[in-house]
């Protein structure tokens, strides 16, 4: 099944509104705030979300009801999800072919009865295949099915040669941590991960449910048996045969030469490569385009959950990383029908709540710089634009967009590269602000006159900050205010940047951008990094004390410091370019004390490192 058998009217120009320019003196200039546990949101796994509810009152702020709203970066679609809401329509584009994919699936309607009814005939065509090959032996000792098998990276011992998994020898399984060290079980000597050599990752573990419930054990010889044995046969259905290699950015961060991945088939296990290209067979076959396309949007999110890039969590909630194409040492091959049939179950209840009728969205495919719609067609702008070297959204898709029969050309994504040298065509700072200052030019022509833009963006990389603040303003816009949208809950990265692990910006900064004559008073840049101290502690004054507030907790970490001073920067509050997460940790550091994670007025040891 191909792009064009899923999308066959994909970058087609929608009709455009024919209203004059709406005159908003001034922009939405308070914070929004977005769940990430609504419907819309976990339809479908994407990095850097934005919660359609986080979008909408600026939607509703910037435009009149029926009014044409564009997000040249739409990637999951969500800018569309809220303008329909709101009864405005979207044209949403994005170079992805994933990103059309989603975005698509998010803007249409389906009957949700229908979609499971199809998806319940779907299963059952499948479910014989399944039950082979994901079948075991329960505690009764009747038949029992695998919902997880856990696979753990192995190390051979240096004085005897033993092979051992990490599962067995190095976890506390409480916990989920991983060990550094251990002892050979067979001989005693000490066995580091840096010294021993690799033996590939064995099914260690399993989740079975059998007839009195489901229960966790070892893996039985039959169970091995049946893994071998589908192994060693061919998988006759069709999948992708993507070749990744060191072209690729995340290739080369994720070490992916070290886990055996040649092509995007290496990212299942041989029973899940089976299981999966089953399943995507059966969905081929449906003739409704519209069913086959929502199943289709269902299928490459079970994909991705069904890589073993997804992780063991001793607490539940095993997933993979958004944002990386990361296999770790903990694996869980999950039972790919089971995913489906929970997504099908989400995905109807997203469908359940129609949208609004009289308006629509249009999806183009397409680079950002070259967006092909008439001058001064767009009546707000809507975007959350590539964050330079955070994401690598082509990288990352690549895995579940190859089972479209496409994938996204990199040669015009906007993003800076920290390991793919130029000379193999790796991007540059100065390549992606000429890409990114392309963009915001082409934006600047489709927007009526005195039409808004507002840019959610998030790095904490100084050069890409003022690379985006020059693209904004090359191309004509009046950088005007600076707020932030809260998404309630954080990524991994963001976690990490919280704790002070990493330097990882995790509040998105929204920068609201004026097309006009320029008559608006630009602030005077003094460059004081003082300001910025005293405006910091400022806050952290009038906030509670720590523990007394949750949310007053989080205005507290260096992400957040981080984001504040930034959109002082914008508002013109302070003249410094603060875009450095380095700059505010050290800034942070000399005049605030520190107390996990948190900085405080009070006299405290310095957040580590």
């Amino acid at each position: 099944m191909r792009l064009a058998d899923l999308y066959p009217r994909v970058g087609v120009i929608p009709e455009m509104t024919t209203g004059g320019p709406l005159e908003i003196q001034e922009p939405l200039h308070i914070p929004t705030v977005g769940a990430k546990g609504t419907s819309a949101y976990l339809a479908h796994s994407y990095p850097t979300k934005v919660p359609p509810e986080a979008i909408e009152p600026y939607v509703v702020h910037h435009t009149r009801p029926g009014d044409l709203v564009l997000d040249p970066f739409c990637g999951s679609g969500m800018t569309g999800v809220a303008a329909l809401r709101a009864g405005r329509n979207a044209v949403l584009n994005d170079l992805g072919v994933g990103a059309v994919h989603l975005a698509s699936n998010m803007t249409r309607g389906v009957d949700p009865g229908r979609l499971v009814e199809v998806a319940d005939l779907v299963m059952h065509n499948v479910s014989r295949g399944f039950d082979n090959w994901y079948r075991t032996t329960g505690r009764d000792g009747g038949r029992a099915r695998i919902e997880w098998t856990l696979w753990s990276e192995s190390y051979v011992c240096a004085e005897c040669g033993e092979m051992a998994a990490l599962w067995d020898v190095a976890v506390d399984r409480d916990r989920g941590t991983i060990g550094k060290e251990w002892p050979c079980p067979n001989c005693g000597a000490r066995v580091t991960k840096q010294g021993a050599e690799r033996a590939g990752s064995v099914p260690a573990w399993v989740s079975i449910t059998d007839s009195a419930g489901r229960y966790e054990r070892e893996p039985t010889a039959a169970d091995l048996d049946r893994i071998s044995d589908l192994s060693s046969r061919p998988v006759r259905d069709w999948y992708p045969k993507v070749l990744l290699g060191p072209d690729r950015e995340m290739y080369i961060r994720s070490a992916l030469h070290l886990q055996g991945v040649e092509s995007v088939a290496d990212f299942w296990t041989p029973r899940n490569l089976r299981a999966v290209s089953r399943l995507w067979r059966e969905i081929s076959q449906v003739n409704d385009l519209a069913l086959r396309q929502t199943l289709a949007f269902a299928f490459t999110n079970t994909v991705w959950h069904a890589t073993r890039m997804r992780r063991y969590n001793a607490r539940g909630g095993q997933r993979p990383l958004t944002g990386t194409l990361y296999i770790p040492q903990l694996s869980i091959e999950v039972n790919p029908l089971r995913v489906f049939a929970n997504k099908i179950k989400q995905l109807a209840r997203y469908y359940a709540v129609p949208l609004p009728v009289g308006v629509s969205a249009s999806v183009l495919r397409g680079p950002a710089q070259r967006l092909g719609l008439p001058d001064a067609s767009v009546d707000y702008c809507f975007t959350d634009p590539p964050f330079g070297a955070n994401i690598f959204y082509a990288d990352c898709a690549v895995v579940w967009e190859s089972w479209l029969g496409a994938v996204t050309d990199t040669r015009e994504e906007a993003v800076v590269n920290r390991s793919l040298k130029p000379d193999a065509g790796g991007k540059t700072v100065d390549a992606y602000a000429d890409l990114m200052a392309q963009a915001f030019a082409e934006i600047h022509r489709v927007l009526k006159p005195s039409g808004w833009t507002t840019v959610v963006f998030n790095s904490s990389d100084a050069e890409v900050w003022s690379a985006l603040r020059v693209a904004i303003e090359t191309a004509g816009f009046d950088l005007v205010s600076a707020t932030h949208i809260d998404k309630t809950q954080q990524s991994f990265k963001g976690y990490k940047g919280r704790s002070g692990q990493e330097d990882v910006a995790a509040f998105d900064v929204v920068i609201n951008a004026h097309k006009s004559d320029r008559s608006r008073r630009k602030p005077k840049y003094n460059r004081n990094l003082g300001a910025a101290g005293d405006l910091i502690e400022e806050h952290l004054r009038a906030l509670a004390p720590i523990g007394a507030d949750s949310e007053a907790d989080r205005e507290r970490t260096l992400p957040y410091l981080h984001s504040l001073l930034v959109r002082a920067h914008f508002n013109g509050d302070i003249g410094l370019e603060v875009g450095a997460y380095s700059l505010v940790r050290r800034l942070c550091e000399q005049r605030f004390g520190c107390e996990d994670g948190m900085y405080t007025m009070k006299e405290l040891e310095p957040c580590p490192q």
